[in-house]
């Protein structure tokens, strides 16, 4: 029995790979749609919704799950998680100005963590279950409008090249640190 638990192990851990998760959560979606045209407010989260799933394809993205108004998303390296989420947050200002037809802004709150985790590519993301995974939703939820929130051990070696600074705050055990537009001077493109 031992011998097997052995091996199974074994197995198990060469399967676990380097992965990165970001999850992006549109800020007071339900508060957004209220007093809208039901058309209008589904038009607007469709294009929203394609906006993001061009930025995780030219980011490499590796499988995504969807909420209505949130994405987890699994990516092969921490780089190309921040660098996604960093042009979702930069390409928001055009796409309110430019897309979105309801009252209110698209605004999005990210999280990002890293860890290894066993990954099959058969197995949609949303049975996936790893705490790495679970940390990333957790920053999200404390991350504020337009902001990345990141456990310090994943973007370690990285943070200046990134613009991100110490959050002094602590989730889940894991330092964070975090990045928006207008802390680290980002002109946010017009096209």
């Amino acid at each position: 029995m031992l011998e097997l638990y052995a091996k199974t192990k074994k197995i198990l851990e060469e399967q676990k790979k380097n992965l990165s998760f970001l999850a992006i959560d549109v800020v007071d979606s339900t508060s957004m749609k209220k007093g809208e045209d039901p058309a209008i407010a589904e038009r607007d989260f469709r294009q929203y919704r394609k906006l993001v799933e061009r930025i995780i394809e030219a980011n490499k993205g590796l499988k995504a799950a969807w909420t209505p108004d949130g994405v987890m998303i699994c990516f092969a390296s921490v780089q190309n998680a921040v660098q996604a989420a960093q042009e979702l947050i930069r390409t928001l200002d055009h796409f309110n100005r430019e897309v979105k037809t309801l009252k209110a802004d698209f605004k999005v709150r990210c999280g990002i963590n890293a860890g290894r985790v066993l990954f099959d590519d058969g197995v949609p993301m949303e049975q996936m279950s790893d705490r790495n995974i679970d940390i990333a939703g957790h920053m999200q939820k404390y991350a504020g409008a337009n902001t990345i929130f990141i456990g310090a051990a994943a973007i370690e070696g990285m943070r200046a090249q990134f613009g991100f600074r110490p959050a002094k705050k602590e989730v889940d055990g894991c330092e964070v640190y975090e990045w928006s537009a207008d802390a680290a001077g980002d002109s946010v493109p017009s096209a």
